[in-house]
């Protein structure tokens, strides 16, 4: 292994210098030592033993911005030590001492009264006073350990040309193993340890944030570093030692302090990650045929040491079956290699199965990986592309008009041609007549094309009008015609039909035309709007009528209510109707010039009777009817 020392900081973080602070900073000192570096310090692949604190005991302390946003300091919260007091009203120093903002001193600080640190003596070549220190014995279930912190001192920047220095230090030494006192707080890619002289807005500008203009509001030091993130290779299982320790040099009067992130102590990872060959904003879902997914396994920290990843496969997707080729049971990183991929095709069954599901999970099988995620990847039929362009539409003004394509099915990216020769998803036209625009879309894989056509209609000359087909009389049961067609204005018309009276409601309430039988006498009410929003109407009257009279086969005029009199059915629609009757033997027994269908005799005998109706307007109607007055 070598023993390189290495630093990385993020553009993210270096951005930070043009931030204004937004948020107080809040610190407090009611957790242990232990605590702070089990339960706010540590993260994820790291046990700590042996923990100790040396300095004044409100010289540590945790650091938290709540809920008060985003902090200029780039670090929400985590572990901070000072070379005074974290607190802003110290019981033994007085109020305004701490590293709260806004930062309205040039010379903010305490002298506590504690002594310098020989490892940070070294690194300022000058005397050290009122150190900090936090130690701890920690093994590494990875091969790579890091963290995130930030430097801040009042000496920015009038005490720096001076020569004064404080300076801080993360001593890293082998316990278990061969390592060095080795100073880890180092400037990125170099082997210079990050101090006030060393990091500055001339020396290393890119790596600080001036807290003076604008004046900060959430510290109180006049400047301090970017996010600097510490890392060094570690033999994963084994023992180290690590001192983290901040002091003032040269004199123990203005105040410097380290933020230690929460959970950023922590060791190297193992990500799993998938690419879909198709592009644009698909990274999950490989269709059946077409394309293929790439997973994508890769390790960070140092890669000295082999480790293998078994992989759990679920899912509904059949390994080997629904995809090809099969993907095995483990991976295994060699020494060196930082990454694994696997690259996967769906197989074209030409079977509907729906969106089949294909899961990965992880566990480590080598010491020195401390965790791996989990993925889910689909598997879908081909799905035929439908095109939406909108409907169509008229041209009212002189305005342009935008028509906008809505695609969905096939495989994206889709790849779009208008008849006018655009490629985009939308175009914008202004016509000079009706014009009609065709979207042709496809894919990469060969999806059947989807096709959609708007027409913009230019208005016409005259006004909008509105021809409906005439009333009608019907007879029961007959069926009913009726037809509309507006002209004029511009097209497209919109069509609305409305029931005014009756029982029936059109079939087609937005068409041209209707066809029913009813069951009633109604009227209708046809509205049209036109494309530019002018309206017409026009309204169309169906009476249905009963046009033929029913005869009885028998009747009971036996007084019960029922059945009594004989009763020709529709009558009532044909006044001054006449009736005879006679008996089996041709007398004639009842007449009627104008029959109320209302005879009822209560003195004849039960039999066959023969009827003779006259009715008006239609031949004349002849027959049996049986009269029963037993029932």
């Amino acid at each position: 292994m070598q023993n390189q020392l290495r630093f990385l900081t993020t553009a993210s973080v270096i951005l930070l210098g043009s931030l204004a602070l937004n948020a107080q900073i809040v610190t407090t000192n009611t957790l242990t030592p232990t605590q702070l570096v089990q339960n706010v310090l540590l993260g994820p692949g790291v046990t700590a033993t042996n923990i100790t604190y040396t300095g004044y005991a409100n010289a540590i302390g945790r650091f938290d911005f709540g809920n008060l946003g985003v902090p200029g300091l780039g670090i929400d919260s985590g572990v901070v030590m000072s070379t005074g007091t974290i607190l802003a009203n110290d019981p033994t120093f007085g109020p305004g001492l701490g590293p709260q903002g806004p930062n309205n001193s040039t010379g903010a600080g305490c002298d506590n009264g504690t002594p310098g640190d020989p490892d940070l003596t070294a690194i300022a070549n000058a005397a050290t006073f009122n150190a900090a220190i936090l130690e701890f014995d920690f093994v590494p279930m990875a091969d790579t350990v890091k963290f995130r912190y930030v430097f801040g001192t009042e000496e920015y920047m009038e005490y720096v040309a001076g020569g004064y220095a404080d300076v801080f230090g993360f001593f890293l030494t082998g316990v278990s193993v061969v390592l060095p006192t080795t100073n880890i707080a180092l400037i990125p890619m170099t082997t210079t340890p990050v101090t006030a002289l060393n990091v500055n807005a001339n020396v290393n500008p890119q790596y600080y944030v001036s807290n003076e203009n604008p004046q900060g509001t959430s510290i109180q030091y006049d400047g301090f570093t970017t996010v600097l993130i510490a890392t060094y290779p570690v033999e994963c299982g084994e023992t180290y030692h690590i001192k983290l320790a901040v002091a003032d040099a040269l004199d123990g009067i203005l105040d410097a302090g380290v933020f230690l992130e929460a959970g950023s102590f922590t060791v190297g990872t193992v990500d799993l990650q998938s690419q879909i060959s198709y592009g644009s904003n698909n990274d999950s879902t490989l269709f059946e045929g077409c394309g293929q997914a790439c997973l994508i396994l890769s390790r960070t920290g140092s890669t000295t040491l082999a480790d293998t990843v078994a992989v759990v496969i679920g899912g509904t997707a059949v390994n080997g079956v629904d995809f090809i080729p099969q993907i095995p049971g483990q991976f295994i990183f060699q020494a060196g290699m930082d990454s694994i991929v696997i690259c996967i095709q769906a197989v074209q069954d030409n079977v509907a199965e729906g969106l089949e599901t294909l899961t990965l999970s992880t566990t480590v099988n080598g010491p020195c990986i401390q965790s791996v995620n989990s993925l889910t990847l689909y598997m879908s039929d081909f799905q035929n592309i439908t095109v939406d362009a909108g409907p169509d539409t008229a041209l009212c003004s002189s305005s342009p008009i935008a028509i906008n394509t809505i695609v969905t099915g096939g495989v994206e990216p889709h790849n779009y041609l208008w008849n006018t020769g655009a490629t985009s998803t939308s175009i914008v036209v202004l016509p000079t007549q009706t014009t009609s625009y065709i979207i042709t879309v496809t894919d990469n894989c060969g999806t059947p094309i989807g096709l959609d056509t708007v027409t913009v209609f230019l208005p016409d000359v005259a006004p909008l009008s509105l021809s409906a087909s005439p009333d009608l009389e019907l007879c029961t049961n007959d069926p009913a015609l009726m037809t509309v067609q507006a002209g004029g204005g511009s097209m497209p018309y919109q069509y609305n039909w409305t029931t005014i009276f009756g029982p029936d409601q059109v079939p087609d309430s937005t068409g041209t035309v209707n066809q029913f039988t009813p069951t009633g006498s109604g009227t209708f009410l046809i509205t049209v709007r036109e494309g530019c929003g002018d309206l017409d109407s026009a309204m169309i009257r169906i009476t249905v009528e009963v046009c033929e009279v029913s005869v009885p086969n028998v009747f009971t005029p036996n007084g019960d209510g029922t059945n009594d009199a004989l009763v020709f059915g529709g009558l009532e629609n044909f006044p001054g109707s006449g009736l005879i009757i006679y008996n089996r033997w041709g007398a004639k027994v009842y007449e009627n010039a104008d029959y109320q269908n209302n005879w009822a005799p209560a003195d004849l005998v039960d039999g066959t009777y023969y009827y003779i109706l006259t009715v008006t307007g239609m031949p004349v109607l002849t027959g049996f009817v049986t009269l029963l007055t037993s029932r």
